[in-house]
């Protein structure tokens, strides 16, 4: 064995500048978010934010209906959560960003990822199955398909 010679190794370090973190309010997005900025602070690299608003196709033809919200206040409170999970779950270090897209989720995800050219993607995934996967679908499984970076994909359990 010790006549093997070693070969050199190029010496990679592993950059991450920019970490993108799809939001969709809910509570496994928030502990992506948490996990994205260790990774962040960890690094030296910046956080930006995603949430996307999906247009509902159950409303169209519906838009003068008085009950409507309309999508300026639906963009308004989202801006305004966006920047509420910034302070309550990244660590006040690390240089935060917040981005708004309207669209299918996994399109703009991958489409703002690009754009931004995020080094590494961090979304969670509410581990459906069955049925609900079937109907629902997976945007983290659209995004991991689709993404031209690294993504990490946490998903939280109730184990």
């Amino acid at each position: 064995m010790a006549a093997r010679t070693e070969t050199k190794r190029k010496s990679s370090t592993l950059k991450i500048r920019t970490i993108l973190v799809p939001v969709d309010f809910s509570d496994n997005s928030s502990h992506a978010l948490m996990s994205a900025s260790e990774l962040a602070a960890r690094f030296g690299a910046q956080i930006t934010l995603i949430h996307v608003l999906e247009p509902a196709p159950f409303m169209s033809g519906y838009e003068t209906l008085p009950y409507k919200v309309s999508d300026k206040q639906l963009e308004l409170t989202a801006q305004t959560e966006l920047e509420a999970l910034a302070v309550r779950f990244v660590d006040p270090a690390v240089e935060t960003k917040q981005v708004l897209r309207k669209g299918k989720a996994h399109h703009e995800i991958v489409r703002a990822a690009k754009q931004l050219n995020a080094d590494l993607l961090v979304i969670s995934t509410h581990g459906y199955t069955g049925l609900k996967h079937t109907l629902l679908g997976s945007t983290a499984e659209r995004v991991v398909r689709h993404a031209g970076c690294p993504v990490l994909v946490l998903r939280t359990s109730d184990r």
